[in-house]
């Protein structure tokens, strides 16, 4: 049986509230497990953007970004 090497080091980083409920639905969207393991492939995907995962991931991450930023001004406009 293969044994599992656990993680030790945390990374901390602060949201706003809206920010981390984006990083749900991003997570729920992809069938992550966690914001934690997004955010872990996020990260090794960005050190790594010569790959195609790497690129793809990076542009769904600013199509996300987009999305809200064009929710966000659509709202302004309507109040």
């Amino acid at each position: 049986m293969p044994m599992i090497k656990r993680r030790t080091k945390i990374v901390s980083i602060r949201l706003l509230d809206e920010e981390y409920n984006q990083l749900k639905r991003l997570c729920e969207s992809r069938g992550a497990r966690s914001v934690s393991d997004l955010a872990r492939d996020a990260m090794f995907g960005l050190m790594q953007p010569s790959t195609i995962e790497g690129k793809v991931l990076e542009l769904d991450v600013r199509l996300v970004a987009l999305r809200e930023e064009v929710a966000r001004l659509s709202r302004m406009v309507e109040a």
